[in-house]
């Protein structure tokens, strides 16, 4: 049978049609219809804390006996002040950054208020070694001990009797100094809890 020009004319508009309404029909099934149930995008990650909040708080609140938690309304990328709270957490620390149900604040010394804080700066053209030197002029004679660390570190004690260490993280010279010993643990507990934060930078 021979088809007219007329037609031929007819069959292609009408194949056309069709393949228009498939292509417009698929595009609806596959988009993402905002009112439907399911089909929000996901939630934003939160975002990654401060850069000098690198502290492992679970590991410090194992090694002190009390929970610490890092004052958001200070924190930057170059200083980071962890509060102290009496009572560890038995199932990990909080993670909303407010201390955790029944914990009270931990009693100040005498010196004042105890805190633990991170202090991050660049070493320059400072050699680690020269950096670490340096930063060790505030430690109490003969109480530095060397930290293995990619970098280099050390714990030791202040004058007052507290406790301060230092590691050299690439280009960082990375300090953890505690005001003073908060009520609830010792001295030593803290020597042992720096030096663990200092052997797990990265």
């Amino acid at each position: 049978m021979r088809w007219s020009a007329a037609t031929i004319s007819r069959t292609v508009v009408m194949l056309t049609g069709a393949l228009t309404g498939a292509a417009l029909l698929g595009g609806c099934s596959l988009g993402a219809d905002p009112d439907r149930p399911g089909s929000a995008a996901p939630p934003s990650p939160p975002p990654d804390p401060p850069a000098a909040c690198m502290l492992d708080t679970a590991a410090l609140a194992t090694a002190t006996g009390l929970t610490w938690t890092p004052d958001a309304t200070t924190a930057s990328d170059t200083r980071c002040v962890y509060d102290p709270a009496a009572g560890a957490p038995t199932s990990g620390v909080p993670t909303s950054g407010l201390p955790a149900a029944g914990a009270t604040a931990a009693g100040d010394d005498a010196d004042g208020p105890a805190f633990v804080a991170v202090d991050v700066a660049p070493t320059g053209d400072t050699a680690a070694n020269a950096a670490l030197d340096t930063a060790a002029a505030a430690c109490r004679p003969t109480s530095r001990s060397e930290v293995p660390t990619a970098g280099g570190g050390f714990v030791c004690r202040f004058e007052g009797g507290s406790v301060f260490a230092a590691a050299v993280r690439g280009d960082r010279l990375v300090t953890v100094s505690a005001s003073a010993v908060p009520a609830g643990t010792t001295t030593a507990q803290l020597v042992t809890a720096l030096r663990e934060q200092l052997g797990a930078l990265r």
